[in-house]
């Protein structure tokens, strides 16, 4: 069934004859004569009762034309929906980021996201994430992405997706540095009261990496010497590879190949979610969820990412992954 065959049924029933028709489509009676002629030859069946001029459509012709309208119906609605993308006033969604899910984000991500969403504008606000929380409770972003320590909140709801385990980076002169570890084990083991007498390099308040910081420090009953803070992990690193202190990191940061610096595992051992943080019973676009989709398939293949999905981040993955298997 050609869109044409179609459009030309449809106005040989709706006119009654052929010369109406004909007048309808632009086109001589003869030429549709023949094209009629010819379809119903194809199809072995008549499709219209030839009645005193008047062209009444057979069972047959009814199955035909209901078809029609139809198939061209579903066109239409196909073409309209393409023309929405590119006529259509931009839309724009905000999404609050760490500078690090950031730059993921737009290398890794912004390219699939607009293939799919060509109308859509997406906007990365950065912060950290006592900020990121600030901006979803502000109205300021529809969500946010990033790291957090507890997922208990009366004010946000939490799509939980990976786990990530925080490390102790020390200089490789470290007393510490040169500890046995379990064959099991990816690094050596060492409690938090053994870093007491180290000074530290912190990230500064606000920071998630920060919050389980003192965490640490409040569970294993000292307060620690902090010699410098900074938002930066990078300068954590470079500070400790200098010898200025010991810091704690997340894992997917540790350099193994770099000799200045030794990494060590806590014990017992802490961890960050990877999560995206909503203000309480929000409702996500589809748009909104297709971006948390590409981060979920991203992030499966980061290593020293732990898969740690609840219910809704599950509903998310099933709602856009076609090719098969649940989370």
């Amino acid at each position: 069934m050609q869109i044409k065959n179609m459009s030309y049924i449809i106005a040989l029933a709706e006119a009654g004859t052929l010369s109406a028709a004909g007048k309808q489509l632009g086109i001589s009676q003869p030429t549709l004569s023949v094209f009629l002629s010819n379809l119903e030859q194809e199809l072995g069946i008549d499709l219209f009762l030839r009645d005193k001029k008047k062209l009444i459509p057979t069972p047959a012709g009814r199955i035909y034309l209901e078809a029609a309208r139809r198939i061209l119906a579903t066109q239409e609605q196909t073409l309209q929906s393409i023309r929405q993308l590119t006529t259509a006033p931009p839309i724009e969604i905000r999404i609050g980021v760490t500078p690090l899910r950031g730059s993921e984000v737009a290398s890794k991500i912004f390219a699939r996201f607009s293939a799919r969403y060509p109308n859509i504008r997406l906007r990365l606000q950065e912060g950290y994430m006592q900020e990121l929380r600030n901006m979803v409770q502000n109205g300021m972003a529809s969500c946010s992405l990033g790291t957090c320590f507890d997922t208990e909140s009366a004010d946000f709801d939490y799509i939980t997706l990976f786990r990530e385990e925080v490390i102790v980076a020390v200089p490789a002169f470290h007393p510490l540095a040169h500890r046995p570890k379990n064959t099991s084990m990816e690094f050596p083991q060492v409690s938090p009261e053994e870093l007491s007498d180290s000074p530290f390099i912190l990230m500064s308040p606000g920071s998630s990496i920060r919050t389980i910081s003192d965490y640490i420090f409040h569970q294993a009953g000292f307060s620690p010497t902090v010699v410098f803070e900074s938002g930066n992990n990078l300068v954590i690193r470079n500070m400790v590879r200098n010898g200025s202190g010991i810091g704690f990191q997340p894992r997917s940061t540790a350099l193994m190949d770099d000799p200045d610096i030794a990494y060590l595992s806590l014990s017992p051992r802490y961890y960050l979610n990877l999560c995206v943080v909503t203000k309480k019973g929000t409702v996500l676009s589809e748009s909104e969820r297709y971006f948390i989709y590409l981060m979920i398939q991203n992030d499966f293949h980061v290593p020293y990412y732990t898969p740690d999905f609840n219910e809704a981040a599950r509903n998310i993955w099933d709602e856009f992954h076609t090719e098969g298997g649940s989370l």
